[in-house]
């Protein structure tokens, strides 16, 4: 089952990838808001096509017989090892194909070392914004009302800034 959602959510990404890259002008470059150039998204496409094809080849790592009480310690020990490398090594796999699907969205790379793209449900940042609200932190509640707009599309084109009403009359002086 988690074999087969694992190709299932691999090719429908790939799959909004492609349509996202084909349905986008044709640019040279990095051009204006950072888009990519048709080259550099097709070149992040076959990037993606690569990880999906090392998550695919992923080895299936069967539960012992009998579970883990049967298992000497030792035996255990290497077994949640070899479980907890092939964890790393697909998050590594995920993290390529996240930073390229955001790369293909024009997103710039995160500047800070350690830094990183995550796929975050913008429901979990409602609390967080709320309680912002309530402890009086605008900024912090703006800084959320920003980063969910954007993320729902939202945000610079074809919507209103959250929090903003009408237009701002100019004062004559």
């Amino acid at each position: 089952m988690k074999k087969h959602l694992i190709a299932t959510v691999a090719a429908l990404l790939v799959l909004v990838v492609v349509i996202a890259a084909v349905g986008q002008p044709e640019r040279a470059g990095r051009g204006r808001g950072g888009r990519m150039s048709r080259e550099a998204r097709l070149e992040a496409i076959k990037t993606i096509e690569a990880q999906l094809a090392k998550l695919k080849a992923e080895p299936e790592f069967p539960r012992p017989e009998g579970g883990f009480q049967n298992l000497s310690e030792e035996e255990r020990t290497k077994f949640i090892e070899k479980m907890r490398a092939a964890r790393q090594e697909r998050q590594k796999v995920i993290d390529v194909i996240v930073a390229q699907v955001a790369g293909i969205q024009g997103r710039r790379p995160p500047e800070a070392e350690g830094a990183k793209f995550v796929i975050v449900n913008t429901a979990d940042l409602k609390p967080i914004q709320e309680s912002a609200v309530k402890e009086k932190a605008t900024e912090t509640a703006q800084l959320l009302e920003r980063l969910v707009a954007r993320a729902t599309g939202q945000g610079r084109f074809g919507g209103r800034r959250p929090g903003s009403g009408e237009r701002p009359q100019r004062q004559r002086q």
